[in-house]
């Protein structure tokens, strides 16, 4: 039974950007390619369009494609046909399981002579929304090992994204459906930022990944069903098998997951267990929970969220001592996230405290760009010919420049060495910036306010589900519980949780409508299923054609002609 496949991918979908710009006599560009341990790479090629500069020198302009620092191209950037599209073969030996990096590098110069090492005349754009990648791949068979559920069948390197069904004891059990939901709520968490489809069935999709749950006796009449034998067990249970397609054949390349327990308070603990179970999953295919105890969580907590008026070194927001070299360095970058219902004051600051040093023999005009979701704020001057360490330089970015979610701050040197005289080289190897991670953020306290509804703040980070991170206080009615409908619920489920960072523990999902719940409720049905009095309550009138309310004003420039138009 083979399992072959091939995936061609557009490359803006591996890197934020979508043309990547290489200017100044020499500068580089990475974009990561992860590889799922799952797959064995047989071929992969990259197409990829570029522009340069027309006043380049051909013979002594290049434009490298490296794999993990390994040159495995070589181009010729010519002022006479300055646009091209390369064809380039990465080998399978260069890609290694986990993250790659796919560089292009260019030497760009435009005289022979004396020139400005950032003169405007130096420039390659690579075409990245116009490039593909292309992969042929095979699977590698599923370990027999529990502990090959968080990195090898739930990994969040496999693209473009996964796919796992459930297979659930009965869909009228409220408390069954509830603990698929959050084991499905750990799965997202597993596959972390990369999407995943959960569907639901009665018996084994193939060519995915399946989990069974449900009490002792539904789940062993199952297995016996499609042929696997069972030890003698008792308590709550996980297992892991090869998917069985009939009773002799076996799928060695995806996984069939088993939770199950004696009672519905054992499948509760299974279920939770292999939710959030932090510590490594054992190397055998069976594992009997015995206890679990949820941890302490707070409100407005969840990943990557920061806590009002407490500083944070960059270390604890993931960016570790970094030195960058060359005349325009790799970027980098710190992300955290901020509760979308702040209330944002005027005249308040965010301070970050730097700590850094630079390299001697830099012009006067180097500068260390500070920008904040994309945008230029700042620009630290490296005014000191004879390099410099500077401690608590102070940059403080007003509140309202801050948006709700996530925020990116990056920190982006342009270095530029000395000119020489008569034609001397221009030294580089000088050209550093190195930022410590001991360098600060602060944000300050800020009033939970917001105006409802608001549905882009349930974009977000799922606003006002996660106010607890694990979903406490929050339901999901389904009005016609289908299979479809409870996939649905586990889809909305699986997204909350990647934008939140927390399994929803607490969140609930129930199929009687709820006349005296205290708190927040998703109700997912089809508009013939949802109740009268319940449809009443929603912002829009709700039919099977429904007309949405859309300002026709987009600024107030705009205004003015469509008022007088009216009169």
């Amino acid at each position: 039974m083979a399992h072959a496949a091939v995936l061609e991918v557009p490359l803006y979908k591996l890197t934020p950007a979508k043309t990547i710009d290489l200017k100044c006599i020499s500068a580089e560009y990475t974009i990561p390619l992860s590889v799922p341990e799952r797959w064995e790479i047989e071929k992969t090629v990259m197409r990829f369009k570029y522009v340069n500069s027309s006043s380049l020198l051909e013979n002594k302009s290049t434009l490298v494609v490296k794999a993990n620092g390994y040159p495995i191209a070589q181009i010729k950037l010519s002022p006479v046909v300055p646009e091209g599209e390369v064809k380039v073969a990465i080998p399978a030996i260069l890609l290694d399981p986990g993250y790659n990096n796919i560089s292009f590098a260019v030497s760009q110069h435009y005289t022979d002579e004396c020139e400005d090492p950032c003169a405007p005349d130096l420039w390659t754009t690579i075409k990245v929304d116009e490039s593909f990648l292309r992969v042929e791949y095979s699977l590698k068979p599923v370990p027999l090992q529990l502990s090959a559920i968080p990195e090898y069948i739930f990994d969040p390197k496999i693209f473009p994204h996964g796919k796992v069904n459930f297979i659930v004891d009965g869909l009228t059990s409220e408390e069954l459906v509830n603990y698929a939901g959050i084991v499905a709520s750990g799965i997202a968490l597993r596959f972390d930022y990369r999407q995943v489809f959960f569907t639901l069935s009665k018996d084994i999709k193939p060519n995915v990944d399946n989990i069974l749950l449900g009490k002792k006796e539904f789940t062993d009449d199952f297995l016996r069903k499609n042929g696997i034998e069972l030890n003698e067990n008792s308590g709550p249970l996980l297992k892991i098998t090869h998917l069985p397609l009939e009773k002799t054949v076996r799928d060695p390349y995806h996984a069939l997951i088993t939770i199950s327990g004696e009672d519905i308070d054992q499948v509760k603990l299974a279920a939770e267990t292999f939710a959030i179970m932090s510590f490594p999953f054992p190397d055998s295919d069976e594992m009997k929970p015995v206890k679990f105890e949820l941890p302490d969580v707070s409100q407005y907590s969840g990943r990557l969220m920061l806590v009002p008026d407490k500083k944070y070194t960059f270390k604890t927001l993931n960016l570790e001592t970094y030195t960058f070299k060359g005349i325009t360095p790799n970027p980098a970058e710190i992300t955290f996230r901020l509760p979308p219902d702040f209330l944002v004051k005027q005249n308040q600051y965010a301070n970050i405290s730097l700590h850094f040093a630079y390299g001697a023999g830099m012009r006067n005009f180097s500068v260390v760009n500070v920008l904040l979701n994309g945008k230029h704020i700042r620009a630290v001057r490296l005014d000191s010919e004879y390099g410099n360490i500077v401690e608590g330089y102070n940059v403080s970015i007003p509140t309202h420049l801050f948006r709700a979610g996530t925020n990116v701050i990056t920190f982006a040197p342009v270095l530029t060495p000395t000119m020489g005289s008569n034609c001397e080289p221009i030294p580089i190897d000088n050209l550093f910036f190195t930022l410590f991670d001991n360098s600060t953020f602060i944000f300050p306290p800020m009033p939970h306010l917001v105006e409802l509804p608001k549905l882009e703040l349930f974009f977000l980070n799922g606003f006002p589900f996660t106010r607890w991170p694990d979903g406490h206080e929050s339901l999901i009615f389904i009005a016609q519980p289908t299979s479809s409908a409870i996939a649905s619920a586990f889809n909305i489920m699986g997204s909350i949780t990647q934008k939140n960072g927390f399994p929803l523990l607490e969140m609930k999902i129930g199929f009687r409508k709820p006349d005296e719940w205290d708190g927040e409720i998703i109700i997912l049905g089809s508009i013939e299923s949802i109740p009268d009095d319940l449809k009443e309550l929603a912002p829009l009138k709700l039919t099977k054609k429904t007309s949405v309310p859309y300002p026709v004003v987009k600024s107030w420039r705009e205004k003015k002609p469509l008022l007088s138009a009216g009169k």
